[in-house]
C-alpha cells in the first residue's frame, strides 16, 4: 500500500509537469477550470492501478519487460482514453497524440527509475542490517563459545 501510494505521488507529480508542458505547447492562452486538477487525480490513480495487473515480485527478464509493455499500453489506453473524454487531447490531431505520447514515457521511465532507486535503498539498508545482525551473531556465538570452554573445558588426549 506504501509503495502504491509513493507511485500515485511521484505519476501525479511527473503528470502536473508535463500537463504544464503540454498546454504550454498546445494551449499557451488557456484559462483552466479548477476541475482539470480533479481529473489529474482520478486518471493518476487508475493508472497506478495496473500494478494489480501482475503484483508479485518478477525475477525471469522476459516476465519483467513483458509485464512492463503491458503496464505502458494500460497507462496509455487510460491517460489517452481519459485525455480524450475530458477533451485534452484531440485524437485525429496527430501531433497532439504524438506530444501525449512522448509525455506518457516520460511518466513511465520517471515512475520506474524512482521506484528502482527507492527499491534498491530499501535493498542496501536491509543488506547493512543482515550484516549488522550476522555479525552480532558471530561474536555472541564466539562470546557464548569461549565462556563454555571456560566454564567446562575439554580435556584434549
Amino acid at each position: 500500500m506504501i509503495e502504491f501510494l509513493q507511485k500515485y505521488c511521484i505519476s501525479t507529480t511527473a503528470t502536473v509537469f508535463v500537463c504544464e508542458v503540454y498546454i504550454s505547447l498546445f494551449w499557451p492562452d488557456a484559462l483552466l477550470r479548477h476541475d482539470i486538477l480533479w481529473q489529474i487525480l482520478l486518471l493518476c490513480f487508475v493508472c497506478c492501478l495496473c500494478d494489480f495487473i501482475h503484483p508479485f515480485q518478477e525475477t525471469d527478464r522476459k516476465r519483467i519487460l513483458f509485464n512492463s509493455g503491458i503496464r505502458y499500453l494500460y497507462i496509455n489506453l487510460v491517460v489517452l482514453g481519459g485525455g480524450h473524454i475530458f477533451r485534452w487531447i484531440d485524437i485525429e490531431n496527430g501531433m497532439m497524440l504524438a506530444v501525449a505520447m512522448l509525455e506518457i514515457l516520460f511518466v513511465t521511465i520517471m515512475v520506474y527509475v524512482m521506484t528502482w532507486k527507492m527499491h534498491k535503498k530499501e535493498s542496501e539498508r536491509l543488506n547493512r542490517k543482515l550484516q549488522e545482525y550476522r555479525q552480532e551473531s558471530r561474536q555472541t556465538y564466539e562470546e557464548f563459545h569461549k565462556e563454555l570452554q571456560t566454564k567446562f573445558p575439554v580435556d584434549k588426549p
